[in-house]
């Protein structure tokens, strides 16, 4: 018994130390991201800010556009689902609580699954977006409303860091992110309200486009969203990773 090693051995990987390495890497790795990005279109980056209410037929930053202006806009939408990807993980593993030390691979997997969920949800929007769009505005004013809402989004993106990240690396007053999350989310959606008001209300057919909006983009999606996180709640509740 003389050679049994009575020192320190280290922290059990049970207690939840691979989720949280997994998690600060991909944090991490999107601030740099962020950061680069930020850098290099610091110009494109003051536009977005202004598009967020402007009310004038210009240039769409969204729109026809190529080469650095490109992946930026793309970026710009990629951040929001992907910080809402990890705080709805971060979400579901405080509920859960500890969690049993299992093979990297199944955390991404749980991880892609989210994102696809929340991409899809923001896809199938655009697609409404379009065709309410296409059948009751000009296409000027809807390239105008579409610069709006990328602005708005990808400013939400950036505030999402604060309650994300507090998700992610404190362990207590967890009601506080929740509130700031939902804060911010309907701050964003209150500010594309505002703006489809104001660009597309019009006396003789403005209120059928906003009664079609209201009801086709703030609530009918937000049904399917949630069938969509029970069927994936009911996916990770019965994954390894919480048993």
């Amino acid at each position: 018994m003389e050679d049994l090693f009575e020192g320190y051995i280290g922290i059990r990987l049970g207690e939840g130390q691979m989720v949280n390495d997994i998690l600060f890497a991909l944090l991490l790795f999107l601030l740099i991201a962020f950061a680069l990005v930020f850098r290099s279109n610091f110009s494109l980056f003051v536009k977005m800010l202004k598009d967020i209410g402007n009310q004038k037929e210009r240039q769409n930053l969204f729109e026809d556009i190529s080469g650095n202006e490109f992946f930026f806009s793309k970026f710009m939408i990629f951040q929001p689902l992907f910080l809402s990807t990890i705080a709805i993980f971060s979400l579901v593993r405080t509920w859960q609580g500890e969690i049993m030390w299992v093979p990297p691979e199944t955390i991404f997997i749980l991880l892609g699954l989210i994102f696809t969920v929340l991409t899809g949800f923001y896809c199938f929007k655009q697609g409404l977006y379009k065709i309410l769009g296409y059948v009751f505005a000009d296409s000027e004013k809807y390239k105008l409303w579409k610069t709006n809402y990328n602005a708005v989004m990808g400013s939400w993106g950036i505030l999402l860091y604060f309650p994300v990240m507090w998700l992610v690396f404190v362990d207590s007053y967890v009601l506080a992110p929740i509130l700031l999350f939902l804060f911010f989310y309907f701050l964003c959606r209150f500010v594309i309200i505002y703006n489809t008001i104001r660009i597309f209300y019009r006396k003789n057919t403005g209120i059928l486009y906003l009664s079609l909006y209201l009801c086709g983009q703030e609530i009918l999606p937000l049904i399917f969203l949630y069938q969509g996180v029970i069927y994936l709640y009911n996916f990770i509740e019965a994954s390894t990773l919480w048993h």
